[in-house]
């Protein structure tokens, strides 16, 4: 059969022709049409400046080797899970985008988003459409991937990630229906407990449209903000005496609530409760039990406030004081409670100057003015040289393990509020002194875990029960990926796993 090649040429073109040249000219009609009626082309998005810095790699793999050597000198459980294992028969968060938009029917526990208390459920529907600042900024290491390079660069370990997600499923497993961990704590601060223990899911990503924690995270929201009372207090004990410490627990956990997932709930709350804190603060920039405006300023207190604030920054808190108010808590914490060439005091009954220098409130200080903005003040490196040099037995964690013979109001406590302010310090300096500091506290954290099979928990601290307990060391080792180090921001790592980049791709984000 004999095929007139050049028949079939002339017949494509001619019915090709009409409808080609139909689509040409409409396309050059609305180009035309919307040149006419703007006048002027779109404006180009706004640049972010990036700047390329090298990652010590060989550095942070001593490190991770120093915690793998000690660690290794514990035997594992034979039940102990393994998340890396392919016989987990619980499913892991590393492995699912935790920030993946849903409609909530992937929560593992079957319920959707918007269930429980139909009063709540309006406000908890899940923001589709994700602030790109807020998800490839500020909180982009806490994406599965994020959370991977985060661990390679700083000298995080698989055990420590595997320690906390044990706790994680801990914190579920003890939750009350209400949303609460009240008979797990024994205390009457339900809701400061709750605010601990969500900013431990929060911290590792995780959302209402998580697939593991998504119910156990949304519930512990919703019991948050019917906490809340009308004037914004939050918790049973709001403006008693402990309840400063309560209230800026809570009012930080809403913060970050929100800034991860956009319920337009969750900033409701978190104004109503940064209001509460401005209102509080007194004159000289601090803070004092029952938000007491005389001259006694308590730094312990004033911590958990600095805390909130700069979640409710980070958050996009819209409140017009809330500038204000950070200025005003950097100029405490560097001319009140900073003892003047040395570390950070507890409190001073007579609003005077720091006297006395103590391992916590050093933490705390030092990590207050680096996440309000001033990593590189004289006060800020007083306190880093102040712990470098300091022979407190603080310094040198030991898990002190509770003796059963001694009752135990009279144990020893483990130190874990120092810890918590002492790891972010060092891991936000980084450098030798998160060098030093990284495998001494991990190695005994790690090492110290209550395991039962796929959960674990910490009992024995200073100032609380086991959610307690459990809440701020689950946060301590969560601390590679939580906020980053002022000196470095990391692009989030692959959803695979690769080896560490030596050229890590910095973004510089005010």
């Amino acid at each position: 059969m004999n095929i007139d090649y050049d028949e079939v040429m002339r017949t494509v073109k001619k019915h090709l022709w009409g409808p080609v040249g139909s689509v040409v000219f409409h396309i050059a009609l609305v180009v035309l049409l919307v040149t006419f009626s703007v006048g002027t082309a779109p404006e180009k998005a706004p640049e972010v400046e990036v700047t390329m810095m090298e990652t010590k790699a060989d550095t942070l793999d001593k490190i991770d080797e120093v915690v793998k050597k000690e660690l290794d000198k514990v035997e594992t459980p034979p039940d102990q899970t393994v998340v890396d294992r392919p016989d987990v028969a619980t499913v892991s968060t590393m492995d699912v985008p935790s920030d993946a938009p849903g409609s909530g029917a992937g929560n593992s526990d079957g319920a959707g988003i918007g269930s429980g208390d139909p009063s709540l459920s309006a406000g908890f529907e899940m923001a589709v459409a994700k602030s790109p600042l807020v998800m490839k900024g500020l909180y982009a290491q806490r994406t599965a991937g994020g959370r991977k390079g985060s661990l390679s660069a700083f000298g995080g370990s698989g055990r420590g990630e595997d320690s906390v997600l044990r706790a994680l499923r801990w914190l579920k497993a003890k939750q009350e229906p209400d949303g609460s961990w009240r008979k797990s704590d024994n205390r009457p601060e339900a809701a400061a407990m709750a605010g601990l223990a969500l900013l431990c899911f929060l911290a590792h990503g995780e959302t209402p449209s998580s697939v593991e924690f998504g119910q156990t995270v949304e519930k512990a929201m919703k019991f948050l903000v019917s906490q809340q009372k009308p004037n914004g207090g939050f918790g049973g004990n709001a403006f008693g005496h402990d309840g400063p410490y309560e209230h800026a627990i809570c009012t930080y956990a809403v913060s970050e609530a929100f800034g991860l997932t956009k319920i337009m709930a969750l900033k409701d709350a978190m104004e109503k409760g940064i209001q509460v804190i401005i209102d509080g603060q007194q004159a000289n920039g601090g803070f004092d039990y029952a938000y007491s405006k005389g001259p006694k300023w308590d730094l312990s207190v004033a911590g958990w406030q600095f805390q909130a604030l700069k979640a409710a920054r980070m958050a996009g808190c819209t409140n017009p004081k809330l500038e204000d108010s950070i200025s005003k808590g950097i100029e405490f914490l560097r001319k009140l409670a900073h003892q003047p060439g040395q570390g950070f005091c507890y409190n001073d009954p007579k609003g005077e100057t720091a006297k006395s220098s103590k391992p916590s409130m050093t933490g705390a200080g030092t990590l207050c003015l680096q996440l309000l903005g001033k990593p590189e003040c004289p006060e800020v490196r007083s306190g880093l040289k102040w712990m470098n040099d300091s022979q407190d037995a603080t310094f040198n964690p030991v898990w002190v393990k509770p003796d059963p013979s001694v009752k135990e109001d009279k144990r020893p406590k483990v130190p874990v509020y120092s810890w918590y302010y002492i790891t972010q310090a060092k891991f936000q300096k980084g450098v030798n002194d998160w060098k030093v500091w990284n495998p001494k506290f991990s190695t005994a954290v790690i090492r110290n875990q209550i395991v039962e099979g796929p959960l674990g928990h910490w009992e024995g601290g200073d100032h609380g029960g086991n959610v307690y307990t459990t809440s701020l060391c689950t946060l301590m080792l969560e601390v590679y990926y939580r906020y980053l180090p002022t000196f470095k921001h990391v692009e989030a790592a692959p959803e695979v796993a690769t080896a560490a980049k030596t050229d890590d791709v910095v973004v510089d984000i005010k």
